[in-house]
């Protein structure tokens, strides 16, 4: 009886665990964050909850990261004002470098700079880019690891047009 008892507890204690730290994994709380942008324009997550919003971490560094970008920037010609595509920049790079890239680009979304505290539960990232699907209710419902592809962007908007 006493060997086993600790493996049930261990055993309930990993599977809490696991349930907790999946933030769509049976928990209903919403997320939210507030970030400014290069012009120190504070913009929240909430402020969007009447559409779709696509959460995308990247850095000016990351060639992956740069890769998906024109993708983002189709997304958002092609969805606004149903979803809305925020940006994060995830480096301590000085803004007028960031904003080079952007100008370059022609980033047509807001881009954000990333804060001193975690934005939970997004992060802790577990590599860049990373983007999020969140619902206009607020809840996280995909998330993907690794450049978006246009297939990937196109399965994301059939998921919001089947939603409506």
């Amino acid at each position: 009886m006493f060997r086993k008892l600790p493996r049930w507890i261990a055993i309930t204690v990993c599977l809490c665990g696991c349930l907790l730290s999946y933030p769509s994994a049976g928990r209903s709380d919403l997320v939210d964050f507030k970030l400014t942008d290069l012009s120190g324009k504070a913009h929240v997550l909430s402020d969007y909850r009447d559409r779709w919003v696509i959460v995308n971490f990247w850095a000016t560094w990351c060639g992956p990261c740069m890769k998906e970008i024109p993708e983002l920037i189709r997304f958002q010609n092609e969805h606004h004002p149903r979803a809305q595509v925020l940006g994060i920049n995830f480096e301590q790079t000085a803004p007028k470098e960031i904003q080079r890239y952007i100008d370059e680009l022609q980033i047509n979304y807001p881009v954000l700079r990333i804060g001193s505290e975690p934005l939970v539960p997004f992060e802790p990232l577990k590599g860049l880019p990373t983007t999020f699907l969140v619902t206009p209710q607020g809840k996280i419902v995909y998330r993907h690891l690794g450049p978006l592809s246009g297939e990937q962007l196109k399965r994301w908007s059939d998921h919001i047009n089947a939603a409506s």
